[in-house]
């Protein structure tokens, strides 16, 4: 179970919410959704103990049965399907106290080492390591490969399994879906159907959350609502909710206006000097409706080509075979590995084909967003990066301590 009493977290000296108040209660599986920069993340970190809130107090479970996939860790030559079970707290208990038993030489605290990894089942233990893994997209032969042989998308997928495999009360995922593929994906929200922890989820999937949670956290107005139900609802029953703010300030503000002409023209005549007074009451008491908040959009505008070719593209003997019409919208789809972004990278011209042909049409400008931008722009300074801001007419984005574009918007900026 996690508490949340009168909760309130600051970044530098921004108020990111406060008094927040809420429970997840056993085996929940909330949602936790806001714009960039609201805080999500940064309570995931109050959670885990890495910083303390500006007030209130967090109520969690001991910290060995908080599971949270690791942002970073160190990469070694140990294998993929031992670092997963190093996720496992009881049996990497269990391993060492048998170590230490079998260098003593006590056979007593052999016995009962022995004893305590039967317990643990090492094989069933084993034997879900290897069942996240594969429904993670890893193949057997995947499972007895060092980690550092993998590259930074499948060490991802690691790190979640790896959070997948502690035996927790609450579980901490910070876009889970980022690397994976259709396939994982349907399996890893099939296992959190079944997955008897309170479950926490960032993401910005929509049709994930509608499919894996049943409750929304949503960070707005400095504070913290819960929604029942999943993403769908709670937009909903969210929109309704400030349909009915708007019409309840849009009536106090009528009311509070008619009150303060009376007020204001008969005040100071006698013979309503009474009335008067008495409106003057009936305002102090009015209760106040806070108007909504006007929200900052992200609006994109795609400039009209200066020629339209009718044939973009044709391609014969590559992966694919077939044209690129004007107007088109099509998706790529397979497996990570397939060579989808190969695919792409030769449309573009990034790297030359190894058989075929493929013709551009004349006068064709193609805009590409890579998987590799977040990291570009990461590399950008603050100055190099602020007119393309300017050019953009959007507000300026959270940054880190360098001036760099933080988390998703620097991805936002390339686009």
């Amino acid at each position: 179970m996690l508490r949340l009493l009168n909760l309130s977290l600051t970044r530098g000296t921004r108020v990111l919410y406060r008094n927040a108040t809420l429970t997840a209660s056993p085996g929940e599986r909330i949602g936790l959704v806001g714009p960039n920069g609201c805080g999500k993340s940064t309570l995931f970190a109050a959670v885990l103990g890495e910083l303390s809130p500006e007030a209130g107090d967090i109520e969690t479970p001991r910290r060995e049965r908080i599971a949270h996939v690791a942002q970073s860790f160190k990469v070694t030559d140990v294998a993929c399907l031992e670092y997963v079970l190093s996720g496992h707290a009881p049996l990497v208990a269990a391993r060492e106290a048998l170590k230490a038993a079998e260098a003593s030489g006590d056979e007593m605290a052999l016995a009962h080492a022995h004893a305590e990894l039967a317990e643990v089942n090492e094989g069933a233990v084993t034997a879900a390591a290897r069942t996240i893994l594969a429904g993670l997209g890893f193949s057997q032969d995947d499972a007895e490969r060092p980690v550092a042989d993998f590259s930074g998308g499948w060490r991802n997928r690691i790190a979640l399994a790896r959070a997948l495999m502690c035996p927790a009360d609450l579980l901490l995922l910070d876009e889970p879906t980022n690397h994976l593929d259709i396939d994982s994906l349907i399996w890893l929200e099939n296992w959190l159907r079944h997955v008897e922890a309170t479950v926490i989820i960032i993401s910005h999937d929509r049709e994930f959350l509608d499919r894996a949670v049943t409750t929304i956290w949503s960070v707005e107005d400095d504070t913290i609502r819960r929604y029942a139900g999943n993403f769908t609802k709670f937009e909903a029953e969210r929109m309704e909710r400030l349909r009915q703010q708007d019409a309840a300030h849009r009536a106090y503000e009528a009311k509070a206006a008619s009150l303060r002409s009376f007020i204001d023209r008969f005040r100071a005549k006698a013979t309503k000097a009474r009335q008067a007074q008495s409106r003057i009451k009936m305002l102090e008491k009015l209760e106040s409706v806070e108007a909504v908040r006007a929200k900052r959009e992200w609006r994109f505008e795609f400039p009209k080509p200066v020629r339209l070719p009718e044939h973009l593209a044709d391609a014969e003997g590559l992966a694919v075979r077939g044209a690129v019409r004007s107007g088109e919208r099509i998706g790529v789809l397979g497996v990570n590995g397939a060579g989808k972004s190969t695919l792409i990278k030769t449309v573009v011209g990034e790297i030359p084909k190894l058989a075929g042909e493929l013709r551009r049409g004349q006068g064709l400008e193609i805009g590409y967003f890579a998987q590799s931008a977040r990291r570009r722009v990461a590399a950008r300074t603050h100055e190099a990066a602020r007119p393309r801001r300017a050019r953009a007419g959007t507000a300026r984005p959270p940054q880190d301590r360098h001036g760099n574009a933080r988390g998703a918007d620097d991805g936002a900026l390339d686009v």
